[in-house]
């Protein structure tokens, strides 16, 4: 196994994929895992086969970090997925021939699941203030007309990123001043119709936002924009394309938050979708559907804090 070509390899990987100092460092740390594991098995990386991830995934459920203690279940998910992206730019790298297997292809998408181990995480909801989403879009706006949609109609759906980069011209549809998007690859394969808007209004139909009313219209108006231009397919381009696209909202956003001193990630955009629309009392399965939660009570759970804040308020009104 010729380590120095492996070594040349992550580094042209991590240059490539990471654009902070900081974050190249730490993956080059959780590969050092993997270059023990090809040695100790006398494995070569270019032919490894899905049975190897699968042994290495044994393997480092046993080993030992700097603390004295087993890996902890998210430094292992961590690994596996640097791994897994690794191969995935060794594939591109392919010119012709299969000079690099990529052991992750063959694997059964149920074992690639179960390889994962579970990670207990709480999830906060993000909510946004008027003044955050003036300044987020402004900013965006400005740069990249792929990322500055993308957020947009993430901001107006609730949509995940992988929905996103997957809508299709033929996907949007328009009814009067109501348009739709439909997503038919969600989360666990589930199709869904969504509305595109953040909910403005109350239950009595006061406006509770002038802001959010300002972006709708301005995520419709984008998105159609997009739509009339593209006709037929992706919105995003080609699947090369939308790889791109995705790479530089990672990047956009790690400047933005640098930038404006605004922490934001793209799936931020979603649990904005979330929050508004519960405090503007959107019934919780209604939330749900939107969000493509398969369970609502999975929309309860990560929004427990927000739907315990609006339930005392409509109660409050009820009571004085």
């Amino acid at each position: 196994m010729d380590l120095r070509e492996l070594d040349e390899l992550i580094e042209d990987f991590v240059l490539v994929n990471y654009s902070t100092e900081v974050a190249r460092k730490n993956v080059k740390y959780y590969m050092i895992w993997f270059k023990r594991f090809l040695i100790e098995y006398k494995k070569d990386f270019k032919s490894l086969k899905p049975a190897d991830i699968i042994r290495f995934r044994r393997w480092i459920g046993e080993q030992i970090g700097r603390n004295g203690k087993p890996l902890s279940p998210k430094t292992i998910r961590q690994l596996l997925s640097f791994i897994k992206a690794f191969y995935d730019f060794l594939e591109g790298l392919n010119s012709g021939t299969l000079e690099y297997n990529n052991p992750f292809k063959d694997l059964p998408p149920l074992t690639r699941k179960k390889l994962a181990p579970r990670v207990k995480t709480e999830k906060v909801p993000r909510e946004f203030s008027d003044e955050e989403i003036e300044r987020i879009f402004q900013y965006l706006r400005e740069r990249n007309r792929d990322v500055y949609l993308a957020c947009l109609i993430a901001y107006a759906t609730g949509a995940r990123l992988q929905e996103v980069l997957n809508l299709k011209a033929e996907d949007v549809i328009v009814k009067n001043s109501t348009i739709l998007i439909i997503i038919r690859a969600g989360k666990g394969l589930r199709e869904r119709v969504s509305i595109v808007g953040v909910p403005a209004k109350n239950s009595k139909g006061e406006i509770m936002s002038e802001t959010l009313i300002k972006w709708n219209e301005e995520a419709k108006r984008v998105l159609l924009e997009r739509v009339k231009k593209i006709k037929k397919g992706y919105l995003f381009g080609d699947e090369s394309k939308r790889n791109r696209v995705r790479k530089n909202i990672q990047q956009t956003l790690y400047r933005l938050s640098k930038r404006l001193g605004i922490d934001v990630h793209f799936h931020d955009f979603r649990s904005n979708w979330g929050a508004k629309a519960l405090a503007a009392k959107v019934p919780l399965e209604y939330v749900s559907a939107q969000l493509g939660h398969k369970y609502t009570s999975t929309t309860e759970r990560y929004y427990a804090r927000v739907k315990d804040e609006y339930v005392i308020e409509f109660i409050s009104e009820l009571t004085t």
